[in-house]
């Protein structure tokens, strides 16, 4: 009920106004595959719904592969499919949604793209309960059943659910590698040229920004994307600023002594003026420019691709490298940006729900479970076979030589609109088989086990056992289910200790506030919201998982 009279606040009521100016926006890029009276159409075979997807920059009806998968729907569904596409553009999607959602007004079809928001409206109301379907959806159960703890993730523990979560189909082999994401970024030629080794330890790290400082003053050495401090947090086997899975328990990062430890080594390269000062506020654009014109060196963290792209965009001889995370030997292995694409995956990250007003709910349920047939998975991310992929020796697809060895696949990509490509997100969105993106990864300049290394970093660590010492326990956290009452007393007191927190963290990195008052921080937060309720609501919520996972056994 608390939730029912927030969503009629001034505040929402407002932004709903706007939500049709918001459909008539999304709805501008809308076409019907067919046109025609819904219901007459219904009665002649046809099904008609409406859909909200995020768009990439490409409208999905141009796409070749697009084109196919509804020649493949109409045989497989025997209906014809009108469909009304609701596009709104994926930096703008989460907060048109939340507007969208708090209507009450959507499409038939509904992706949400947030887990946090999925859960506000999860039984609300706003979404269709699909238990009743689970009999129409055998391609989308068998893949939950492989996924590690599908089940508890996908179905509430009352045997409810109302969305279908995206699914990843692995990349790497089962218990072998480790995809990292984030890794650090350093300017190569600059240290190849002045004899400095690629730190293995924070401490070689620090000793590296400081040579460098000395030998280009005007340069600031450290910067990090967007103002993540998670490197020096892993370094020290620290969550960071959130509550977190420490493989035992739940914890909160500040109030553990290795995250003080972590902002201590940040504000002793601030005070030695080795870290940028505008590290709280320089975007992607901005860190590119400085890492490209020699004004910051290492980047502590950065994604993946970037550097690849910088080195192929150079024109100044600048090469850039990345590498795993310095270590601090105090704690072992630092923890990596770690994903585990060795299994069926259960995505948190997009979830596909069906409005209550929506008709002919089993024709859209069937049709949402070949999203997950493996015919279509492979249709969806490699295309079509003899066009944009053939098979190799083992029978596994592998993409075209024109894409792979484009200068930039994922644009290549876009000439058939494949899953994997730039632009184009054909389909619905549902499920994906991501050893594509390692198909047509391009090689990249990566340091591994002190070595300078030419290959893919999504196969740099393709041999080595999954789980080991690099991988944070987080990745094996189990998955909680909150009742509505306790969501909202985590968001009630953690929302004011989140902001909190941001702040002073970056004013112990500055200087602005000094450690000596670290006590006054840490009781601050105490006052600021009850974290042992909260740590507490985790603690029982852990307690019902545990039981239920046995009870799955």
């Amino acid at each position: 009920m608390m939730r029912q009279r927030f969503k009629l606040s001034s505040l929402l009521l407002a932004g709903v106004l706007s939500v049709g100016t918001i459909l008539a926006g999304c709805s501008s890029n809308a076409t019907s595959t067919n046109s025609g009276n819904s219901d007459t159409a219904e009665q002649a075979g046809t099904l008609s719904f409406s859909v909200t997807l995020p768009s990439f920059g490409a409208k999905i009806e141009d796409s070749m592969v697009h084109k196919e998968w509804i020649k493949q729907m109409e045989a497989l569904t025997g209906k014809k499919l009108d469909i009304k596409y609701n596009y709104i553009p994926i930096g703008e999607y989460e907060e048109k949604s939340k507007l969208l959602l708090a209507s009450g007004d959507t499409t038939d079809l509904f992706m949400v793209m947030s887990k946090d928001l999925f859960k506000q409206y999860e039984t609300e109301g706003t979404f269709l309960e699909l238990s009743e379907y689970k009999d129409l959806l055998p391609n989308y159960m068998s893949l939950i059943d492989q996924a590690t703890d599908g089940k508890i993730k996908a179905i509430r523990s009352d045997g409810q659910f109302y969305g279908l979560w995206n699914i990843d189909l692995p990349r790497q082999a089962k218990d072998k590698g480790m995809g990292v994401y984030s890794p650090v970024t350093y300017r190569y030629d600059i240290f190849q040229k002045e004899g400095i080794n690629i730190p293995s330890t924070i401490d070689e790290l620090y000793e590296a920004a400081k040579t460098l400082k000395e030998k280009y003053p005007n340069s600031y050495p450290v910067n990090t994307q967007s103002g993540s401090f998670d490197p020096l947090f892993y370094a020290n086997h620290n969550g960071g600023t959130s509550i977190y899975w420490n493989g035992k328990n739940y914890v909160y990062g500040p109030f553990e002594e290795s995250y003080k430890e972590a902002l201590q080594f940040a504000n002793k390269l601030y005070a030695d003026k080795l870290l940028d000062p505008e590290v709280f506020s320089d975007k992607t654009d901005a860190i590119k420019k400085k890492a490209m014109s020699g004004t910051n060196f290492i980047l502590l963290s950065n994604w993946f691709t970037f550097p690849g792209d910088w080195n192929r965009a150079s024109t100044g001889g600048e090469k850039f490298v990345i590498s795993l995370f310095p270590d601090n030997p105090k704690y072992g292995k630092a923890w990596q940006s770690v994903n585990d694409f060795s299994s069926v995956g259960v995505s948190s990250g997009a979830v596909m729900v069906v409005s209550p007003k929506a008709k002919n709910v089993k024709d859209l349920m069937k049709l949402l479970d070949l999203q997950y047939k493996p015919e279509i998975i492979n249709l969806i991310t490699w295309g079509i076979e003899g066009t944009s992929y053939t098979k190799d020796a083992s029978g596994k697809p592998t993409f075209v030589d024109s894409i792979k060895h484009a200068e930039n696949p994922w644009i290549e990509g876009d000439k058939y609109g494949t899953r994997s490509s730039s632009s184009y997100r054909p389909g619905l969105q549902m499920a994906i088989d991501t050893r594509a993106f390692v198909d047509f990864a391009p090689k990249d300049s990566g340091i591994v086990d002190g070595k300078l290394v030419e290959e893919p970093w999504e196969t740099a660590f393709q041999n080595m056992p999954f789980p080991n010492d690099y991988v944070p326990p987080m990745i094996f956290e189990p998955s909680l289910e909150f009742t509505d009452d306790e969501r909202e007393q985590i968001t009630s007191v953690m929302s004011p200790v989140n902001t909190y927190v941001a702040e002073m963290q970056n004013k112990f990195v500055n200087g602005k506030e000094s450690f000596d008052k670290w006590a006054d921080f840490q009781a601050k937060i105490k006052k600021t919201g009850d974290l042992d309720k909260v740590l507490k609501i985790y603690d029982d919520a852990l307690k019902r998982y545990e039981e239920r996972r046995a009870a799955n056994k």
